[in-house]
């Protein structure tokens, strides 16, 4: 029976294909990307994986030593053979580190010889729809940008794999004057609608950009109407999605609205859903949890949504949100960027028109080194 011997948490550097261009709230930022790194190793050599980003209500990584000693599986709330939960007082323990239930169910998953998504659900598709995130403001980084540099980005995504892109909006909030700022915004997406042809599917992300201009966000999305966009990301704060929503309503505009990347729990949905009517939760893969955010998509199924993970600057988030995929019907579409580190591999993921086919071999699918191996372990 395989126990827990250690946990190894610490930080490894990756890089973008590309350094990330402004949106509507961040400036330039560099082609390094980080990303916390947390194994559960058992006493038979195996390592459960995750990533770690603590929530805004804890400080830094909770005690976890009360897991060593421990059969992974003995954590899990199982009901017939699939993984509902955290057992006990499990859920207690980790709070603040719901993302340490991947690591588990990695483990497990080792353990019974199956993909770790066959622990939470019976299969609803093969192939797992995915849309690429790289796109800022790529016309605004330097005097020899324009839009033509955005339109590149978004065929080499089409290159790498992808037939969705998603397009950021907003550059009103920080980096141009009305009405220019909305011109612009417009006209990207036109002309990134052109640039990869109407059989690709295009989203709109505005990083809130148009908040407290609701007059601004419903021009906007009138005038780029033609584009068929699948979802519109935060135009706006969450306490205007509301009135953005019955603004295009009487303009005869219903495309679906997603927003809340900063939340992470069922909890929130049931709260504030009323008064922030969104089509499309995005709740943070990172900080969320598998175990978790199979609660969220049983809620979105049960209210008509859809679940579409934010997982942007985190590799290992997207591995997670591609098992949720396979198993989750109220499940749209999996967030990926171009960020690569060495520090673990992941070949069985494959991309192909658009959708990701997952490894069949056990567990998440990553592997890393083996930190027992480094000098000075422990």
């Amino acid at each position: 029976m395989p126990r827990i011997e250690a946990i190894a948490l610490y930080e490894i550097i990756g890089r973008r294909t590309h350094v990330v261009a402004p949106n509507a709230c961040t400036g330039i930022r560099p082609a390094e990307a980080r990303e916390n790194l947390l194994l559960l190793m058992t006493d038979d050599g195996r390592s459960g994986i995750t990533n770690f980003e603590p929530d805004s209500t804890h400080d830094g990584f909770p005690d976890t030593s009360w897991m060593i000693g421990l059969d992974p599986r003995s954590l899990i709330d199982w009901r017939s053979g699939l993984a509902k939960g955290l057992l006990g007082d499990s859920t207690g323990l980790i709070a603040g580190a719901a993302s340490v239930d991947v690591a588990l169910l990695d483990l497990c998953s080792q353990i019974e010889s199956v993909p770790l998504w066959q622990l939470l659900g019976d299969e609803v598709r093969a192939t797992v729809p995915a849309y690429d995130s790289t796109l800022h403001f790529e016309d605004l980084v330097d005097e020899n940008s324009n839009i033509e540099s955005v339109c590149k980005r978004a065929r080499e995504a089409i290159d790498e794999g992808h037939r969705a892109v998603k397009i950021r909006v907003g550059r009103g909030l920080k980096w141009m004057s009305w009405p220019e700022c909305t011109e612009r915004d417009v006209e990207v997406c036109l002309a990134v609608r052109a640039a990869v042809g109407p059989s690709v599917s295009l989203i709109i992300d505005g990083n809130c950009g148009y908040s407290n201009c609701l007059d601004d966000a419903v021009d906007f999305v009138v005038d780029t109407h033609a584009c068929g966009f699948a979802f519109l990301q935060e135009l706006v704060q969450e306490s205007e999605v509301g009135a953005l929503k019955q603004a295009l309503h009487a303009r005869g505009i219903v495309t679906p609205l997603a927003g809340g990347v900063r939340h992470w729990s069922v909890a929130w949905c049931e709260q504030h859903l009323d008064s922030c009517p969104l089509d499309v939760l995005q709740l943070d893969m990172c900080r969320t949890g598998l175990l978790e955010y199979m609660r969220v998509c049983r809620y979105a199924s049960e209210q008509g949504l859809q679940v579409a993970p934010h997982t942007l600057g985190s590799s290992l988030a997207v591995y997670q949100a591609l098992h949720l995929g396979k198993v989750a019907s109220s499940f749209l579409m999996c967030e990926c960027d171009d960020t690569k580190f060495d520090g673990y591999s992941a070949p069985g993921f494959h991309l192909s028109l658009g959708r990701f086919s997952l490894p069949e071999t056990p567990g998440l699918g990553v592997s890393t080194g083996d930190p027992r191996s480094a000098p000075g372990f422990g």
